[in-house]
């Protein structure tokens, strides 16, 4: 907890944390005002689905595009557009709307899908990047005003160094997901108050107020970003750093290349290429690889066919629907609480701690069928919710490590894609497995294929360490050698030993 109390005392990565909390505020309100003022005109259910199906469909289509974009232009600008695109949507749907489920709602949920393809991203690209460095790490002190930080991609002195940079990097990572987790445990409760309580252009109003604060404050905690993303290492190197200057020099070569200065990089490929070049990073690196195909099977043919079964199932035990509500928020708390305890998790086995927990998510898809207890079910879900949770915390900061710099925005884009694009075919595969299956089957598969499939991922030595000791070149069209590796002397020499 000491470590999280320090990253909120540095006043642009509190800034940050408050503005990710109230964007998710705002991302809650949508859905519910769609829900409330569906209930309220008697629309059909099919057009509820609809709104929703155009916001997936949005965010789910562009997200790899989106990360290609962030890699050429300031992360920082593209989030503070996504969410001022996002406040004109919404005030223009608070002004025009009639409260029926109309073309303007479709078009509006279209927009926020689309500019959440952006944001979702952009906030793991950017909240690194204005972390200052501590003096353990080699650097000048952390400037808790924040003031002009220390860039945190900025090559550390040894060893040491970098492992207390990744173990800040990785709690703020764990920091920024426990709130998002928070919000979206009260969000939709709040939301259901003041839509019911007013109306669903009242809340379509509060959520374009939301994302307005989200922007200030996203805006006012990366107004440094380019000072400290790019332009900290030509400083120091001014400043009379001899030895500095030849470490960073590549850095510097790299935000050039990323802003689309440096010749034949963004600046000239193709969108479609530069977004496919994120797929394929993670594909080259030998655990991201199994990992995101881990995470496929588990999303295709277990957690999809799982949510649907999961209610069937709850109704044919003659549960209430309260029951069911107890074991998601169950879920949900646990996200809470795994999102923070990934954040503490390193060391060389960081993989293996964190995908045992993964596999914790595995009795969770079990337990509806071994107990009828509704306390045991809620504790079920509340450590499968720890497990799923401070898994996700300890890969992101591992892909942060692991991938250049310049490909940041498509990696993180790339991994989003993975994880979310194969759900609603899970689902569809769960309500097709349902005419032939009984629930209680579809449980039981999912449990033991999460369970089975984590410890198989275990095999892998690079999986255990989440580390491979080696950047591949992106699939961009750049010449390998423009891609040298970035770390450490201390760590070369570690990772050449893994080799």
């Amino acid at each position: 907890m000491r470590t999280y109390l320090q990253l909120l005392g540095h006043r642009r990565f509190a800034a940050l944390c408050f503005g990710q909390a109230v964007s998710l505020l705002g991302d809650a309100l949508f859905p519910i005002v769609v829900v409330v003022s569906a209930a309220q005109a008697g629309t059909p259910a099919e057009t509820i689905g609809a709104a929703f199906a155009a916001r997936f469909l949005a965010l789910g289509g562009v997200v790899l595009f989106s990360g290609a974009v962030l890699d050429r232009i300031n992360p920082v600008v593209a989030a503070v557009c996504a969410d001022g695109t996002r406040v004109a949507a919404l005030v223009a749907l608070a002004v025009f709307w009639d409260g029926n489920l109309d073309p303007l709602v479709l078009a509006v949920a279209v927009v926020i899908g689309l500019c959440e393809a952006v944001s979702e991203p952009a906030l793991l690209v950017i909240a690194p990047r204005i972390l200052p460095r501590g003096p353990e790490s080699g650097s000048r002190p952390a400037e808790s005003d924040g003031g002009s930080a220390p860039h945190a991609d900025a090559v550390p002195d040894g060893g040491a160094a970098s492992d207390a940079d990744e173990e800040r990097v990785t709690a703020a990572y764990g920091l920024l997901e426990g709130m998002r987790n928070l919000s979206g445990i009260f969000g939709p409760t709040l939301a259901a108050g003041l839509v019911a309580v007013f109306s669903p252009s009242a809340g379509a109003f509060a959520a374009a107020v939301a994302f307005g604060l989200s922007a200030a404050a996203t805006r006012w905690a990366g107004g440094r970003f380019a000072a400290a993303g790019r332009d900290d290492t030509a400083g120091e190197a001014a400043k009379g750093a001899g030895s500095d200057t030849a470490r960073e020099a590549p850095a510097q070569e790299r935000g050039r290349e990323a802003d689309g200065e440096g010749g034949t990089d963004a600046g000239q490929e193709s969108l479609l290429r530069s977004a496919l070049g994120g797929l394929a990073v993670l594909w080259r690196i030998r655990w991201l690889r199994r990992v995101q195909l881990l995470a496929v099977v588990h999303v295709l043919f277990a957690v999809g066919p799982w949510m649907v079964a999961l209610p069937v199932l709850v109704i044919e035990r003659q549960h209430t629907a309260t029951v069911y509500a107890l074991v998601l928020g169950s879920f949900a708390a646990g996200t809470v609480a795994g999102a923070f305890l990934g954040g503490r998790i390193r060391g060389r086995h960081r993989g293996l701690v964190s995908l045992a927990l993964l596999a914790l998510f595995g009795l969770t898809a079990l337990s509806p069928v071994l107990t009828g207890s509704v306390p045991v079910l809620m504790a079920a879900f509340l450590i499968g919710g720890v497990g799923q949770q401070a898994f996700d915390v300890v890969k992101m900061a591992g892909l942060r490590r692991e991938v250049p710099e310049r490909l940041h925005g498509r990696a993180f884009s790339a991994d989003f894609f993975f994880s979310f694009a194969s759900l609603p075919l899970g689902q569809l595969l769960g309500a097709v497995l349902l005419r032939f299956v009984e629930a209680e089957a579809i449980m039981l598969w999912a449990g033991g294929l999460v369970i089975a499939t984590t410890v198989l991922a275990m095999a892998g030595r690079d999986v255990r360490e989440f580390r491979s000791g080696q950047h591949p070149a992106p699939d961009d069209g750049v010449p390998e050698q423009r891609e040298p590796w970035t770390g450490s002397p201390a760590e070369q020499d570690e990772n050449a030993g893994t080799r």
